[in-house]
């Protein structure tokens, strides 16, 4: 029984464990008989093992300070892009080198906390629980993630799920774990699309899929990593401060442990607030010389707080269609997933986006997420306890990846609509003469001129073999793994030199202004395109035949006698290298100009390394 994989869904609130076995799926309950496990880790005062889960969340009541939750949203972020939410947090959390860090006081000392370590320890609470349920040891597991989590950010839940234990079968998209689970519980057969809306409590998903036969391909991802049910509860907050601040002149920001019991008032409000008009929020020995103070908050209040955040969602939607060119009469499903999808607000505006579209829910939104990456664990595992009808999910990848080279072209590497996991490699050449490093300037996007594309890092490798211009080869290929994670490799054909990097790379997401343009903007410049592709080749050929020339008069030892050639050169170089596309008419005539001076000398002494005509 060893063998069989798990699902888990980490949420940024709660976590969840299901198991596809004996052809049906089963939430499995963790030691405190709930179905949902919070993503809360608590540290006693005195040294001793740190508590995870439901009774973590409740002792954090007592002792805030030493209480940690919503770890999710600090997975692979800067410290920076943490700072305005850092006031709604009852632990310390510091600045180490720009990454944050988690300091809790205990009677024998500070104990420092990566958000890695306290992934590790809630996913050793899963395992865990899981082992106790099932009898046996469990190992393999399918763990789920935002569909547009970075690179760093997936590392970083690989790397806390195997600390505590786990071999990960693949980190499995949360939309695409609820468009699987819909897909299979329904035995959906004909071809059909579906838009999946996932709001959960620390961040925001929409996949796109369509389904044909027994495959399911992913068309559009998009989403926020800082926007879920957690950003409704700190509006509530909020307007329990305002309301604090001007009855009674008290503010329960500056005081943790009342914080600590604001978030848990707040969010039961939230909840409430899903089937009830109008709810009340008491806080009983809340405010110094009040024994009790009650706000009421409205249905409506909360909802014109909180209608910009609704509105960004439905914005997400409507660009991740349009990137995805799936007309909105072409849904079939409009699948709802994640327990802050439940709002009324949320699902009206949701529905009128679609013309009134009945919108697709599950019984249990909570779980749903989790039950479709066991239903991919089994499909992975290979276990005969696991016997499963198989579908195949098919990612893309949704732009071209490539480098840029030093006219500024872009050199597409792994091409658009590539199946995940996807590999390619291209060789480079070096320019100059003894050059000794190479730059590549990574973009993804669909247009020829490089800089017209979104930017996303670059890698150099050092210490190449020194050798004329083209003759030092380097190969540099782009990875995109089935865990989402982008890594670039650049290696010198002659010797073992090479180097690797892992990039913040995207699944989905774009920014305001790129995202739907993108693909109807290279459409658009197709003859644009290739006008710049003309112009990159003539220019590259004009500084690629400088350089030989300089080479071969330093080779053969004619500088001095030709240095007029040497200066000739020299200076179209220096004048070229920054010239447009709009300049192409000099770049023609300086390339006649320079062929017609040194073309008799590269005759006369057998030039070497001259590029290919």
């Amino acid at each position: 029984m060893a063998d069989i994989a798990i699902g888990i869904d980490f949420g940024t609130t709660n976590s969840c464990v299901c198991v596809y076995r004996k052809s049906a799926l089963e939430v499995l309950e963790n030691s405190d008989g709930g179905r949902l496990t919070p993503s809360y880790v608590f540290f006693l005062q005195k040294p001793g093992a740190p508590i995870v889960g439901q009774c973590a969340k409740k002792m954090s009541d007592m002792l805030p300070s030493n209480g940690i939750y919503e770890i999710k949203r600090f997975v692979g972020k800067s410290f920076n892009s943490l700072k305005k939410n850092l006031p709604y947090y009852s632990f310390d959390v510091k600045n180490d080198s720009g990454t944050p860090v988690i300091l809790i006081e205990r009677e024998n000392g500070t104990v420092k906390l990566t958000p890695q370590e306290v992934c590790a320890l809630i996913f050793t609470k899963l395992k865990k629980d899981v082992e106790t349920k099932l009898g046996h040891a469990v190992s393999k597991a399918v763990i789920t993630v935002p569909a547009y989590f970075k690179s760093i950010e997936r590392e970083v839940i690989l790397a806390a799920a195997n600390q505590a234990g786990f071999t990960v079968l693949k980190l499995f998209n949360e939309p695409t774990a609820a468009a699987l689970s819909f897909y299979y519980k329904k035995d959906i057969r004909s071809e059909s699309y579906s838009l999946v809306y996932d709001l959960g409590g620390g961040t925001f998903d929409v996949s796109v899929l369509k389904k044909h036969s027994n495959n399911i391909d992913i068309i559009g991802v998009d989403g926020d990593t800082n926007l879920g049910g957690k950003d409704f509860d700190n509006l509530i907050i909020d307007y329990v401060c305002e309301e604090l601040a001007k009855t009674y002149r008290y503010n329960p920001k500056k005081e943790r442990r009342e914080i600590r019991r604001l978030q848990n008032k707040c969010e039961e409000a939230k909840i409430e607030l899903s089937t009830a008009e109008q709810t009340i929020i008491i806080l009983d020995g809340f405010v110094p010389n009040q024994r009790v103070v009650t706000i009421e908050l409205s249905r409506q209040q909360f909802e014109s707080r909180a209608q910009s955040l609704f509105e960004r969602t439905i914005k997400i939607v409507d660009r991740c269609l349009k990137s995805s060119k799936v007309p909105i009469n072409k849904i079939n499903n409009v699948i709802l997933s994640g327990g802050s999808s439940r709002i009324p607000k949320i699902q009206e505006m949701l529905s009128n986006y679609f013309n009134g579209k009945s919108l697709t829910k599950f019984v249990n939104l909570d779980e749903c997420v989790a039950e479709g990456a066991a239903l991919q664990a089994a499909m992975l595992a290979n276990s005969c306890k696991q016997k499963i009808r198989k579908m195949k999910m098919t990612d893309v990848v949704p732009l071209s990846l490539g480098v840029m080279d030093y006219v500024n072209r872009m050199h597409f590497i792994v091409r658009k609509d590539t199946p995940i996991p996807a590999e390619n490699t291209l060789q480079f050449r070096t320019t100059e003469d003894q050059q000794t490093s190479l730059r590549f300037d990574v973009y993804e996007g669909e247009r020829v001129e490089a800089t017209k594309n979104r930017y996303l890092g670059f890698l150099t490798l050092n210490n190449i073999t020194p050798a004329p211009p083209r003759l030092c080869r380097v190969l540099v290929t782009v990875i995109v793994d089935q865990n989402g994670i982008l890594k670039i490799k650049a290696s010198e054909v002659l010797r073992n030199n090479s180097k690797e990097l892992n990039l913040s790379y995207t699944r989905g997401w774009r920014s305001e202004d790129e995202i739907v343009s993108t693909l109807v903007d290279a459409e658009e410049h197709e003859a644009e395109d290739d006008s710049f592709e003309n112009f990159a080749a003539l220019k590259e050929y004009l500084l690629s035949y400088c350089e030989a020339v300089q080479y071969n008069l330093r080779f053969l030892k004619l500088i001095r006698k030709h240095k007029a050639i040497h200066d000739l050169c020299e200076n179209t170089k220096n004048v070229a290298v920054s010239l447009g596309i709009d300049k192409i008419h000099e770049v023609q005539s300086m390339l006649a100009e320079v062929q017609y001076e040194c073309e008799k000398f590269a005759q006369c002494y057998n030039f070497e390394c001259m590029p290919p005509c």
